[in-house]
């Protein structure tokens, strides 16, 4: 506890220096040393600008790229903050003929004229504009924007959710602590369920569990070109709504001069990483092919957390005339030791004891094969029309096996005469976990499987203009699952009767199907100069179908079979003031929805156990499937704000209020296998401000960073829980929502010297709670009145983590030429931090601990 008020400090001032770099004038930070080069960058042809072309300032000698943009929707560009010197500036655009020129900048600002490019077949590296990119200053959405050259230097090993927590608003913990593994975001408060995440434009939420599994891209970090994280309700150009956010990661590993890349590293908990890339560079004029293989494993923080991934990337892409083209597929096995369960929060202090793992005991693992394959097809049919399309195939096959003694005899279907003491069991017992009878985790293990499949086909039609944009989209989605369970080996005290392949021995077995379907369209103009105006409005149709059940329990076999449909329509409607300015505001209004996840419909695999489909029940005693018992949530997402960029530095700053009917949010614990109960609440509230910035110190020393103040709170919720023999009703109106903190900031410092590269980052996360009690237990007095005490076992306290990196590229002309060497310490401090909490299933306090400092040294070779 007394850690808070330093903390609390680290993130009042993280806030102080984003706000008086905000605060710096154009003199202060104007440079004499640098230069900017603008212009627009328009058709030969019909003199309509290119939005989206391709600028580049390349190094004169070596070809390297230096500085970089896009042109926005009028065509128009600049770069900023661009050191004196001698280099070759490069304007591309699909389907038209580069520009290529020398510049010679000195000190000041250099305006270039219109570069206008000429329609032709393509001959040289070309970009693929994506239609689906949110652009910040233009569209009145809050968005933030990780580069590749960051996602290259900051991320090392870790799972892509860590490089994601140094972005407004989101935390992250991993489960088995050293970030690789299962590894869990959170946004404003809202777990990664309610995040629409995409890659290139692929939906990567699971349709029956919402969730986000990282686990399975992991090693895809090479391929990324950027990501953009929306926070807010997400707009219909990202194909599905977010309801607190979207994530859209793009990739394009593709380059038209070949090259060969070896990285290998090694770190702590005998982390090892290595991978060779292969690119062909262009062939005959429209091909490239590029490859890659990795292996990464390691032991992990906790004990029986290691991991095993190999990985494979295979892509090509055609250049055509008019379009282009890309064929991309990657997966790979993943096998790893489980950490799902937590630690108490009293080990924390003992670095033995919070390295234990209770889901060792039962030696948890998983083996998994998530490959995906994805064909996108962009077509410009004319200046202003693009038709972008997208079908893709994501399977999911694979297995964990737990030890199992939590479970009864009945749920196993153990025999009637089953006696591991020497006598039958009686009705009692056999309700009762098989571990209070003796027998341990290693006597019965369970595997659980899944196998399915799913296919989607997402075509988007663009008109542009430079000064409106319409866009015009379907989204198509089939997915079909199979999981089943059995026990998968057992001690000599469990029959062979029940242990085995047999599908006829298997403790569940159920089908599931999600039909979705959508039309979204969007359109931007500009009715002034200064003003631009977009409406977006999603209307989606999605049904669930449970069926096939063959389900045991003592009444004999489950067959339930039930279709749930769901219909929504999600607006948005935004405006921005002085688009693509230095200074610029927006201010938008949506209204979304989403509905319960399968689990929370019915949770096939606790069948045995007596679960029953989550409907309300007729008179007659029959299940009504239309009225599901958890409402789908509404949300009405108010954002507005502003940003100023000035050649040195930038600001923005947005407030958000976000408020919910029926938020399906955590109720505090979890099942067995740590994932999350929860139930609707009436109302709630998310109200909070976000503030970003950056500013370049000196030529080669920058700081950046962001914070987040926010209350995150109940306006109507009451919750029931069971003290003692006695179910009470506790009003928790006014509480903070579990697992949300409502404090955070970031602050990175780095400064490139010579190829030489050194930063530090600093994250400052405040106080959550386990759950939605904030830190209370409630008991009964004498008199029957329920009294709530402070438990401080149900708190996660206020942390800070300081990581840093060091890393040295050799130049390209020089004995060592594309050789490059990174060195990342992670918690350097060597601070005992505790990042997420819970309840578990038997309602105790459990906790993620994030690995003590750690070190991960990487080499990179790449030939040229």
């Amino acid at each position: 506890m007394a850690r808070a008020p330093r903390v609390l400090s680290c993130a009042t001032l993280v806030l102080s220096v984003l706000l008086c770099g905000g605060g710096l004038s154009p003199l202060q930070a104007q440079s004499d040393s640098t230069a900017t080069v603008s212009g627009r960058v328009m058709q030969a042809a019909t003199g309509g600008p290119l939005p989206g072309a391709n600028v580049v300032l390349r190094d004169s000698e070596t070809g390297a790229r230096r500085y970089g943009t896009a042109a926005d929707s009028a065509g128009a560009f600049s770069l900023r903050d661009v050191v004196s010197g001698r280099y070759r500036l490069v304007v591309s655009f699909v389907g038209h003929a580069r520009h290529t020129e020398s510049l010679l900048l000195s000190a000041g600002t250099m305006i270039r004229d219109t570069v206008r490019l000429r329609e032709r077949a393509l001959s040289q590296n070309e970009v693929l504009v994506t239609t689906r990119r949110a652009r910040s200053r233009v569209e009145p959405v809050t968005v933030s924007n990780v580069t590749a050259a960051e996602v290259d230097q900051r991320l090392g090993v870790k799972d892509l959710p860590s490089l994601l927590s140094e972005t407004p608003s989101v935390t992250f913990h991993s489960q088995n602590g050293n970030g690789i593994g299962y590894s869990t975001l959170r946004l404003r408060g809202f777990n990664q369920r309610r995040l629409a995440v995409s890659i290139d434009g692929v939906p990567q939420n699971d349709p029956e569990d919402f969730n986000v599994f990282w686990v399975n891209l992991y090693g895809m970090e090479p391929s990324v070109e950027d990501i953009q994280v929306q926070r807010g309700a997400g707009s219909s150009q990202y194909g599905s709504v977010g309801i607190g956010g979207a994530i859209n990661i793009v990739t394009d590993p593709f380059e038209t001069e070949p090259y060969a890349r070896v990285r290998t590293g090694v770190g702590s908990f005998d982390t090892r990483r290595f991978s060779v890339t292969a690119n062909s560079g262009l062939l005959g004029g429209r091909y490239v092919v590029n490859a890659r293989l990795s292996r990464a494993t390691s032991d992990g923080y906790r004990k029986n957390s290691w991991t095993e991934f190999t990985r494979f990337f295979g892509g090509l892409v055609r250049y055509g005339d008019r379009s282009t083209l890309k064929l991309q597929a990657f997966g790979g096995i993943q096998k790893d030791g489980l950490a799902f369960r937590g630690i108490p929060k009293s080990a924390n202090d003992d670095e033995e004891a919070r390295r234990q793992n209770p889901s060792a005991v039962s030696d948890a693992n998983e083996r998994f094969n998530p490959p995906q394959v994805h064909l996108s097809h962009e077509w410009r049919l004319s200046p202003t029309w693009t038709l972008d399309q997208t079908a893709f195939w994501i399977k999911g096959e694979g297995h964990f096996d737990f030890g199992a003694a939590f479970r009864t005899a009945d749920f196993l279907r153990l025999p009637d005469d089953f006696a591991p003491n020497g006598d039958a069991l009686t009705e009692a017992e056999r309700t009762r976990p098989l571990f209070t009878l003796g027998l341990s985790p290693d006597d019965v293990v369970v595997r659980s499987a899944l196998d399915q499949n799913q296919y989607g086909w997402i075509p988007t039609l663009v008109y542009e203009d430079g000064t409106t944009k319409t866009t015009l989209g379907l989204e198509a989605r089939l997915h079909r699952s199979l999981r089943w369970g059995r026990i998968q080996e057992a001690g000599s005290q469990i029959p062979d009767a029940v242990v085995g392949a047999d599908p006829d021995r298997r403790l569940w077995q159920f089908r599931n199907e999600k039909i979705i379907a959508s039309a979204f369209g969007s359109h931007l103009f500009r009715p002034l100069d200064r003003l631009a105006v977009e409406a977006d409005l999603q209307l989606t149709w999605r049904r669930y179908r449970f069926y096939d059940e063959e389900t045991f329990d003592r009444e004999g076999v489950r067959a339930h079979d039930f279709t749930k449909p769901y219909v929504f329509a999600n607006p948005r409607l935004g405006a921005t003031l002085n688009p693509d300015r230095p200074w610029s505001a927006y201010a938008s209004v949506a209204w979304a929805h989403r509905e319960p996840r399968r689990t929370q419909l019915y949770e096939g695999q606790e069948g045995p156990a007596g679960a029953v489909p989550q409907f309300a029940t007729r008179p007659d005693g029959t299940v009504d499937y239309d009225a599901p018992l958890i409402e789908s949530e509404q949300l009405l997402d108010l954002e507005m704000g502003g940003s100023l960029e000035r050649s040195r530095y930038r600001v923005s700053a947005n407030l958000f209020w976000m408020a919910f009917w029926d938020e399906i949010v955590p109720s505090g614990d979890v099942n067995q296998f740590g994932a999350p109960r929860t139930g609707n609440a009436d109302r709630t509230r998310h109200v909070g401000l976000e503030v970003e910035g950056a500013v370049q110190l000196l030529p080669d020393w920058a700081l950046s960073g962001n914070a987040m103040l926010a209350r995150t709170r109940f306006a109507d919720f009451s919750e029931f829980q069971a003290v003692g023999d006695t179910t009470v009703k506790l009003d928790r109106d006014g509480n903070p929502i579990a697992s949300s903190p409502e404090q955070l900031a970031n602050l990175r410092t780095s400064y490139e010297w010579r190829g030489l590269t050194a930063s530090l980052t600093t994250q400052v996360v405040g106080r959550q709670y386990v759950d939605n009690s904030e830190g209370t237990t409630a008991t009964l007095s004498s008199d029957g009145t329920v009294d709530l005490e402070e438990n401080d076992a149900l708190t996660v306290d206020p942390y800070a983590l300081l990581d840093a990196s060091i890393s040295y590229e050799a130049p390209p002309r020089s004995a060592l030429g594309g050789l490059r060497v990174q060195v990342k310490a992670n918690n350097l401090l060597d601070a005992r931090v505790l990042q997420h909490g819970f309840l578990n299933a038997g309602g105790a306090a459990r906790f993620y601990p994030a690995a003590t400092r750690n070190v991960f040294v990487e080499l990179q070779y790449s030939i040229r």
